[in-house]
């Protein structure tokens, strides 16, 4: 597809190209050979030489087309850093780039990867326009599409999500959870955005970190890491901690601390939540407050699960209080920021905690201005919209008065961009498909929509109980309302596509309506209740009946259990005769054996007393023969005694082997 043609495609359906190449940025670091972000930019340089017939330009010209071409906004270091990548454009001494046109060599696969992207930006960003006319029943005009798809991108790229589009994107992205196509688009653009933070935070080294990084961490946060916030936040908050024991493997790094004025927020929100238990004050239905109220019997309770609360921050994930004394030391004015905000801005109590927050990190980083996230040495981790920008302001007051081609970085970021940025800075997003959890967008679209329904719930409450206060409601009534705003869905992971529009709708009517069918509810309680009454007597008369057959239930147990008791004394009885039998048996077996060894005995001793006496016969005729005199008879005799002494032997032996020999 041309460039022009393309312009045209993109004009009609009011896309814009920076979706698209996120897209092509994640698919080029998924399948390609590329090991540095820079790799990866320099191809998109690549295409815009090769496209644009360049032979020649500045470092502010390619910077311009960039920006025209992709809408990746990169400082110039950057940008020098992907042209040293690319082997035919050279630096002259004018100051500008030359291209040796005959080694122009350009990637097709970036090409291939940006037509697919677009093609399928044109048909989410049709179904997202045609949701929202349907929804609102109306026709969006040319401008309030251009406004609707910039708020798109805002949304998928964690820019803003303070537009006014953010509940209707929300609702889209939720209802099409189930189609395959839109889900993976989105998720593809969103990891995209993670794999730039490398080129927008000016993250150069990565594999690890190079200094120690403290996180101070707000009361959302910590309550989002204790499970206070819901599962959803606590899985997303386990996932950072995740990433700082990888960084921690081998040198402790990452450190989590909260300051003063955190602890000071968190214990005037317990101290909140034992007036409601003590019935002072009404619970909101607000997440946390709920979760540590609930099951409370008095404000002993309360006292118990704060502290369970600060030892498990401690001992399981090694978050202690700052151990910072003080920030307003003589050596600390310099670094101060307090002053730079007026006093009429800090009358807001947000913006006043904002400045004060801000203030603390710009003095432990000695106030100097830093370039990447990782190299800070300090950050504050917030979910308030307020701190975050009251640190965007800073940053461009003090980057206007500096020099630097490079972006600085803030003091106060969301818990999901840091997370983005210490998965990126270990190395983990080239080749790598395990991404971090928040890059879903059917996730983020829950989140949205949770912070949002929690907002309008915290509101109509105050409303509902104005209007009590006032007398035009009676207590059924505020009950009744405020039963309707808790049957909301505030946790992410309760909203569904079922509940998802009642969930939204915060008309008057709805409430009233939802009043009116507790009331029917309650007409069909009682109505119940009378029918029961009818029913009673049949009631208690099945009741009886159960309780018979019970009874002769038992008693057949009771019958079996006497027979079988029964069968057991039979069954002993014949055991005993059977072994008497067997004993008989065993005594008759014995005494043959007995007789059968007497035997055995008696043959073999007259086996050799009949060749002892063969000897005798033999010496004795030979002493006659040989006419033996008296020395000759007495050797004889003492032979005879020693062959009278063998045979004793011999008789012993027979008889041990005979009749102890236990194998016979």
């Amino acid at each position: 597809m041309k460039s022009t043609e393309r312009g045209k495609v993109m004009e009609k359906n009011y896309a814009t190209p920076i979706l698209a190449s996120y897209v092509t940025y994640k698919e080029l670091s998924s399948h390609g050979n590329y090991k540095s972000p820079y790799q990866i930019l320099a191809e998109f340089i690549k295409y815009i030489i090769y496209e644009k017939k360049l032979y020649a330009f500045s470092i502010g010209e390619i910077k311009s087309r960039v920006e025209n071409e992709f809408e990746f906004y990169l400082p110039d270091a950057v940008l020098k850093s992907a042209l040293k990548k690319i082997d035919f454009v050279t630096y002259d001494a004018t100051g500008n780039y030359c291209v040796n046109g005959e080694k122009i060599r350009v990637d097709g696969a970036l090409k291939k990867y940006r037509n697919l992207a677009e093609t399928a930006e044109i048909s989410v960003s049709e179904q997202l326009i045609s949701f929202i006319e349907e929804t609102k029943d109306y026709k969006l005009n040319n401008k309030e599409k251009k406004e609707l798809m910039r708020a798109f991108v805002s949304y998928l790229i964690d820019e803003s999500n303070g537009n006014k589009y953010q509940e209707e994107i929300s609702s889209f992205i939720i209802k099409k959870s189930d189609d395959k196509k839109i889900t993976e688009y989105l998720n593809s653009v969103r990891e995209g955005v993670i794999l730039y933070t490398g080129l927008n935070y000016n993250i150069d080294e990565i594999g690890s970190l190079k200094r120690d990084l403290t996180l101070y961490l707000d009361m959302e946060v910590l309550f989002d890491i204790y499970g206070y916030n819901g599962e959803v936040f606590q899985r997303l908050a386990l996932d950072l901690f995740k990433l700082a024991r990888d960084a921690n493997s081998k040198e402790k790094r990452v450190r989590f601390r909260y300051f003063e004025e955190t602890k000071t927020e968190i214990d005037l929100f317990f101290a909140k939540a034992e007036e409601i238990v003590k019935g002072k004050v009404l619970l909101k239905d607000n997440v946390a407050m709920k979760a540590i109220t609930n099951g409370c019997q008095d404000i002993s309770d309360i006292s118990d699960r704060k502290a369970d609360f600060y030892t498990k921050l401690q001992y399981s994930y090694g978050i202690i209080q700052d151990e910072r004394a003080s920030y307003y030391y003589k050596s600390d004015t310099d670094a101060n920021l307090e002053w730079t905000f007026s006093e009429e801005e800090k009358k807001d109590l947000e913006v006043q905690f904002a400045v004060k927050m801000i203030s603390h990190i710009n003095k432990l980083r000695n106030n100097k201005p830093f370039y990447e996230y990782t190299e800070s040495g300090a950050i504050f981790i917030t979910e308030t919209r307020k701190v975050q920008e009251y640190s965007r302001k800073m940053v461009d007051l003090i980057s206007n008065e500096i020099s630097s081609d490079k972006k600085m970085v803030g003091y106060a970021i969301s818990m999901g961009m840091i997370t983005n940025i210490l998965w990126y800075k270990l190395s983990k997003g080239f080749g790598n498909n395990d991404f971090p959890e928040n890059i879903n967008s059917v996730l983020k679209a829950k989140i949205v929509l949770s912070n949002l329904i929690s907002q309008n719930v915290s509101k109509k409450f105050d409303e509902c109980k104005q209007a009590y206060q006032k007398g035009e409601l009676d207590e059924q009534q505020l009950a009744a309302r405020l039963l309707a705003l808790r049957e909301k869905a505030v946790k992410p992971e309760d909203i569904t596509t079922d509940n998802l529009e009642d969930s939204l709708n915060f008309d008057s009517k709805h409430i009233e309506r939802f009043e009116a069918e507790r009331e029917l509810h309650k007409a069909q309680i009682r109505q119940n209740k009378e029918q029961l009454e009818d029913y009673q007597a049949e009631i208690e008369q099945l009741k009886r009946t159960i309780q018979i057959e019970e009874a002769f239930k038992k008693q057949q147990e009771t019958e079996s259990a006497a027979t079988m008791e029964e069968k057991d004394a039979t069954i002993q009885a014949q055991n005993e005769e059977l072994q008497k039998y067997r004993d008989q048996d065993l005594k008759k077996e014995n005494r043959k054996k007995f007789i059968k060894k007497v035997g055995v005995f008696f043959k073999r001793i007259c086996l050799r007393l009949i060749i002892l006496l063969i000897i005798v016969l033999i010496t004795y005729s030979v002493t006659k023969y040989v006419k033996a005199d008296a020395a000759n008879t007495v050797s004889i005799v003492v032979t005879v005694v020693g062959i009278a002494i063998s045979c004793v032997d011999i008789v012993k032996n027979v008889f041990n082997d005979v009749f102890n020999n236990r194998e016979e």
